[in-house]
């Protein structure tokens, strides 16, 4: 009697695991559906009781989020699921072809249409300033910071290269933060990569990053290129420190350690990285790992700890003290109430993962897109188990979620329904996207079905962004046409004359609009006039002899 091949037998026993799984997973398409319908249903609800407004759906996305991190959470502490080898296939270092070039032509496609828009807000106060020499404008950001109060240098550097550039040539200036946030999504990319991540997980971790909706106000506007100039150079330094990990090549270090101080030049959310460089410790590392020695591994976290406290010793010297906003003479960075507590567990992730201008709301299919991707990102969650495989990853991108936004744990003490501080979640979105790739490849088995799932999430999100960019160009069209009309009706404003301009609103459907820079904004109306002064009602002095204008939020 022939004895029967193992091979055959293991080849058998390999397909009939295989079809089970892919049966129980084919069940859990139903869950979007079911969660679809039942989303939509409570908010129909509520839309009849006319209580479907901004705070509402902020409030309701945030419970949803709220939701989605305890189920990934719950799951971490379930048994892991065993894996088969053979799904189990993985790429140390993807190439850089089809699956980047896609991702970066998403990114491109999705900001190509803020190009025209007009500047806002600070824009125009940046601007005033970056237009003089180097020694007036940002060498004095060198030695002494931003008023004393930040310290940014590069930005500003990157600000006053572009007026040099560009001039008064407005598109100019978004195409640069198109730019680099194409630099950003190629290093999501590579950071899959090196983490030895599935190829089609770093190809829709990078897609999911470049449509990501909440990334919209750090990549439109132009005063937030501090934090995109941050992340540009964050991101790439944990690539270099993940390349390091994986090849204990030196120069990967330094490179790490280098574009991690040029990231803290360029704005103070950097000081999470080095949380980052340590959290990777908890990746595992296959094979034989050659200088993994307790005394090579305490000098290398020696190097991770050295780099981010000279840092800091250079900024408490240069701005005497931790600098940054002050409450009753106190750095609200240093001041942790509970709310800031909860704006770092509750509010800065949910919004991350729910990135909507809920300001910007209005029409029901926005709503049921919105719907739609809370019932994807529901059905990614609610999946009994994880892979052992997949359980560091998990961990370290829900680390990267949860701590991206503690150097600015203030701006989330209270709802923000229009997104209007959502610049400082920019970097936090990386890590986010990583994490909806991964479990979208914990709940999708087949290769087809898995990049089907990812095109229609990105999809959703795609709609997403472009909700939150039309509600940009609403306001950047607002502030060109009340400019215009300024200048209409004051065509040759006397010397040295002073406007009041009262009822002059902060934002427009969320959107950072006259906060700031108003003075800036009416002297590059008039060729930047120096001796034109704006002051507004919320001014502590009003001059008598200022010229009274009305603003009525788009003409005077």
């Amino acid at each position: 009697m022939p004895v029967e091949d193992d091979g055959a037998d293991s080849s058998g026993l390999y397909r009939h695991r295989k079809g089970r799984q892919a049966n129980i997973r084919a069940h859990q398409l139903l869950y979007p559906t079911v969660t679809t319908v039942s989303i939509f249903f409570i908010l129909s609800m509520w839309e009849r009781r006319g209580a479907l407004d901004p705070n509402r759906l902020f409030n309701f996305f945030q419970v949803m989020a709220v939701v989605f991190f305890a189920a990934v959470l719950f799951r971490l502490l379930l048994r892991p699921e065993l894996e088969d080898l053979h799904e189990a296939e993985r790429s140390k270092v993807v190439p850089l072809r089809r699956g980047l070039s896609f991702a970066i032509a998403a990114g491109a496609i999705s900001y190509l249409r803020t190009l025209p828009l007009y500047f806002l807000c600070d824009d125009y106060a940046h601007l005033d300033l970056v237009r003089h020499p180097f020694s007036v404008a940002v060498w004095p950001e060198f030695t002494r910071g931003q008023d004393g109060v930040f310290y940014r240098p590069l930005a500003f550097v990157s600000l006053f290269l572009d007026y040099r550039l560009w001039h008064n040539w407005v598109p100019g200036y978004h195409l640069t933060s198109v730019l680099m946030h194409l630099v950003s999504i190629a290093g999501v990319f590579c950071l899959c990569s090196q983490l030895a991540l599935k190829r089609r997980i770093c190809v829709a971790a990078a897609v999911f990053f470049a449509v990501w909706p909440v990334n919209v106000q750090t990549v439109t506007w132009t005063a937030a290129r501090f934090d995109q100039l941050a992340a540009a150079f964050g991101i790439w330094s944990v690539v270099y420190a993940a390349q390091f990990r994986r090849t204990k090549k030196s120069r990967c270090y330094w490179n790490a350690i280098v574009l991690f101080v040029l990231a803290v030049l360029s704005k103070e959310n950097a000081y999470v990285i080095p949380v980052l460089w340590l959290s990777l410790e908890i990746l595992p590392q296959r094979g034989k790992v050659e200088g993994n020695s307790l005394k090579n591994r305490a000098a290398i976290v020696g190097g991770y700890l050295a780099a981010p406290a000279l840092m800091l010793l250079l900024r408490l010297s240069l701005l005497r003290g931790i600098g940054g906003y002050s409450s009753n003479n106190a750095p609200m960075a240093l001041h942790f109430p509970f709310a800031s507590v909860f704006g770092l567990l509750v509010r800065a992730p949910g919004e991350t993962l729910f990135g909507w201008n809920w300001l910007a709301m209005g029409k029901q299919p926005w709503i049921m897109a919105s719907v739609m991707t809370a019932a994807v990102f529901l059905m990614l969650a609610l999946r009994p188990k994880m892979s052992a495989s997949s359980r560091p990853m998990i961990i370290f991108s829900l680390i990267w979620v949860f701590t991206s936004a503690a150097p600015a744990h203030f701006y989330f003490w209270s709802p923000d329904p229009g997104l209007f501080v959502s610049r400082t979640l920019y970097f936090g979105a990386m890590g986010i996207a990583i994490l909806i790739a991964i479990l979208l490849d914990e709940t999708v088995s087949s290769p087809r079905i898995y990049q089907g799932w990812a095109v229609a999430l990105a999809v959703l999100l795609f709609v997403g962004t472009e909700l939150n960019i039309s509600a940009w160009h609403f306001a950047a069209h607002e502030s060109k046409e009340w400019l215009a009309a300024l200048k209409r009706e004051q065509p040759l404003p006397p010397p040295n004359v002073t406007y009041y301009i009262m009822g002059v609103p902060d934002q427009n459907q969320g959107v950072p609009f006259f906060a700031a820079g108003l003075e800036s904004a009416v002297r590059r109306n008039y060729s930047w006039r120096g001796d034109i002064h704006v002051v507004t009602d919320k001014s502590p002095m009003i001059p008598e002899n200022a010229i009274a204008i009305n603003y009525d939020g788009s003409r005077q």
